[in-house]
């Protein structure tokens, strides 16, 4: 029995697999622990973010979406990432499907815990670019929403 890890196409698709889940867990990573401060150096400089109420176009745009979450005081969030699929349509191109639980208030933590803000599916088309992968394109879909959803970006204030 060979204890030599796999090789050829499974273990190279095996790898993209790894690494596309890095990169969406990065992203909310830098979501919930800096505000999305950065969060636009993981999108494509013509990067897209598609949400139920905002869209936004560009790396600056980005920068600007977070900055206006950002003016309105401490915000805790988590976003939750399950059932991860990948599919690899080449080297240098995968999309990645997933669930994205959402737990979200205003405030400090430890805030209480209630039911999740939101439940939402999420596609991303991600690039190789440099060596990186970088998100071409993400749109979320709002599953379930809470009575109680203050977010903006899902059309809820």
């Amino acid at each position: 029995m060979s204890s030599d890890p796999p090789h050829g196409p499974a273990a190279a698709e095996s790898n993209r697999h790894t690494e596309i889940a890095q990169a969406v867990y990065r992203s909310w990573w830098n979501v919930d622990r800096a505000a999305g401060i950065g969060s636009e150096l993981l999108y494509t400089e013509d990067g897209v973010c598609v949400m139920p109420a905002l869209t936004m176009t560009g790396r600056d745009e980005i920068v600007r979406g977070y900055a206006a979450r950002q003016a309105h005081g401490p915000r805790l969030s988590r976003h939750l990432v399950s059932n991860l699929v990948t599919d690899h349509h080449d080297d240098a191109r995968v999309t990645a499907t997933y669930a994205l639980t959402l737990f979200a208030r205003n405030g400090i933590a430890p805030l209480e815990l209630g039911s999740p803000s939101a439940i939402c599916d999420v596609v991303d088309d991600f690039v190789r670019t440099g060596g990186d992968w970088l998100i071409r394109r993400r749109v979320l879909e709002a599953v379930f929403v809470a009575q109680d959803n203050d977010s903006v970006l899902l059309g809820r204030k």
